[in-house]
């Protein structure tokens, strides 16, 4: 005799809102049908005599402390609901972990195939169209705000491409939400939950949809969301896309080509309105009630099917043990912003010593610097373009830019600011230890004939501005032309605005907003800042210590999370800059003693 299941979709207590969120519209899918289902998180709750529970396998039995996970008895019970596309490492954990239980289902085709041929049985899933992602109704005449938006953990693949599009998206409204790839639990500056996921989707017109690793089937829960909410999404290439029709229902377009291709359909509004709509559409007549009815039809067969034999969870366990990332674990692809050091994650041990020559040659470093501020000489060359376009309004902020041995000459930076869409009051340049051209420069020029410190040269700069903000920037950079507008327009009136700078090598740098945890560990903060001069007062200036020499950013930043100062992520990449080569410093000769002064400095 049949009986009805009992559905309990359990998330994990600490686990990311967004597979809570899923479960929620499979639980209110499963409801719409008739079904029963409730949602729990944490510990299964205790199961009644037609309870069968679905879980995210990937995550629940990781992030679940060993004393709350299930007995053998209820992962007999249990249903896998799986999420993750092939080519991810996320897939590969998923697809072990699934074994323990006594089904499963998945949302990908290509993932659900894939489980067959590792001799895993998985039914598959088709999401479509629920209320609950709806934040749009179907309005084409509606107002959005944001040309292009992007929502998705940072990688390194995903990164590099994000950086590449900046010259094709610098003119459109931009809003690239990348957090890092850790559990994500509430709402932060790049990460939005829920109601205001959907929101910000409603009021985007175009989102971009880049893979993550090697994966190449298509996101399809984003992909819902974004139709669902009139957000019309530009893919690159995937392997799953059908029933989807490429370019009647999305625009699909090669990695390298995603933001010519979105810059261009920004300017055919007719076209961007018969995508939404029929987007709208298709999703609205996809099958998610069958799905449903599916999943509760292979749960009441758990109840009333031969009883198999209680899976042996011994290896799922130590899987799962092996895959928990200690208290406070960083994503592994938050670079650094400096080129050689990476913070915690590359310091010798503390029982390991340091070569006694290194220690002594950082020392030595350090103490010829200082020695070099009492002899070099220093003197200021007055602007030679003082009249360059005197027509033109200018806001009441200055450009600070110090160019160290190692990197490139600040002259396209200082062209590309003197084009942009609004212009500084003025250019102060230090030369620090550098011999410029002689040629004729449309900025003031601090000379510098000996190394003095990059912190020491800021420092220099800012004391000859008179400007309320100070744009610091570093040489071999190169700017959109929005630069200073969208810093000024989005920043707060008295703290620090910042925004992502692409790298060709690390891919996006300094996309996070400033947390004291992530400092601790890691100097992935740098220049790039549109900064009041209040904030700088607040915490000294710059640091001049010569041991620092190339943290003088990250003790900045520490001072601005440690003091509480208001500071904004302008989520949109407008600065681009050149690999520096610097020369041998006391932090590459003697790291540790090195980022423990600058921790200590920036307390």
């Amino acid at each position: 005799m049949s009986r009805e299941a009992d559905l309990c979709l359990v998330s994990a207590e600490g686990g990311s809102a967004f597979m809570a969120e899923l479960l929620e519209v499979v639980a209110d899918a499963v409801r719409a049908v008739g079904g029963q289902a409730r949602t729990a998180t944490g510990r299964f709750p205790e199961p009644g005599p037609n309870t069968v529970y679905v879980v995210v396998p990937h995550e629940y039995f990781v992030v679940t402390p060993d004393e709350q996970l299930p007995a053998a008895d209820l992962c007999r019970r249990t249903i896998g609901f799986c999420v993750e596309n092939p080519g991810t490492d996320t897939f590969e954990r998923n697809a072990a972990l699934v074994r323990s239980l006594a089904a499963a289902v998945d949302i990908n085709r290509e993932a659900t195939a894939e489980l067959g041929r590792r001799g895993i049985q998985a039914e598959y899933f088709q999401l479509g169209y629920s209320p609950r992602w709806d934040s749009w109704g179907g309005d084409l005449d509606a107002v959005r705000d944001i040309d292009v938006t992007y929502l998705g953990t940072a990688q390194r693949r995903r990164s590099l491409l994000l950086g590449s599009y900046w010259p094709d998206l610098q003119d459109l409204r931009v809003r690239l939400l990348t957090p890092p790839h850790e559990m994500m639990t509430a709402k932060r500056p790049d990460f939005l939950p829920g109601t205001e996921k959907l929101a910000h989707l409603a009021r985007s017109r175009f989102l971009l949809n880049v893979h993550r690793e090697q994966a190449r089937t298509l996101e399809w829960v984003r992909t819902l969301e974004a139709m669902s909410n009139g957000c019309v999404v530009v893919t690159e290439p995937c392997l799953n896309l059908e029933p989807l029709v490429p370019g009647r229902h999305l625009v699909v377009s090669r990695p390298e080509s995603l933001g010519s291709a979105v810059a261009a359909l920004c300017a055919q509004p007719e076209r961007e309105r018969q995508l939404r709509a029929a987007a709208y559409e298709f999703v609205r007549g996809l099958d998610l009630p069958g799905s449903a009815r599916m999943l509760t039809a292979l749960a009441s067969s758990l109840l009333t099917g031969p009883q198999s034999p209680p899976p042996d969870l011994t290896e799922a366990r130590r899987l799962a043990g092996a895959l928990r990332s200690p208290a406070q674990a960083l994503a592994i692809d938050t670079p650094s912003v400096d080129v050689r050091f990476g913070g915690e994650p590359t310091l010798p041990e503390p029982e390991a010593p340091v070569h006694p020559m290194s220690t002594a040659e950082a020392v030595r470093l350090a103490q010829r610097t200082v020695a070099a501020r009492r002899t070099s000489g220093r003197c200021w060359v007055e602007s030679s373009g003082a009249e360059l376009f005197p027509e033109v309004q200018r806001v009441d902020a200055d450009v600070l830019v110090v160019r160290r041995p190692g990197e490139p000459d600040p002259d396209e930076l200082v062209r590309d600011l003197l084009c942009g869409t609004v212009l500084p009051g003025q250019i102060l340049v230090a030369e620090d230890g550098v011999v410029p051209h002689q040629v004729s420069r449309p900025y003031r020029m601090l000379r510098h004939e000996l190394p003095l410190g990059r912190g020491y040269a800021r420092n220099a700069l800012a004391e000859a501005s008179t400007a309320p903000r100070l744009l610091v920037l570093d040489a071999g950079m190169r700017a959109a032309k929005h630069l200073l507008e969208r810093l000024l327009q989005h920043g707060p009136e008295e703290g620090v605005a910042h925004c992502p700078v692409a790298d060709p090598v690390a891919g996006l740098v300094g996309a996070l907003p400033p947390e004291r945890r992530r400092l601790d560990r890691l100097p992935y903060l740098g220049s790039g800042y549109l900064v009041h001069r209040s904030v700088l007062d607040a915490v000294g200036g710059w640091t001049e210590d010569p041991l620092l020499d190339g943290l003088e950013d990250h003790v900045f930043w520490r001072q601005v999370a440690a003091g509480g100062q208001q500071s904004t992520l302008v989520q949109q990449v407008l600065l681009q800059r050149m690999r520096p080569d610097p020369a041998p410093r006391p932090l590459d000769l003697d790291p540790r003693k090195a980022w423990a002064a600058a921790n200590l400095a920036g307390a």
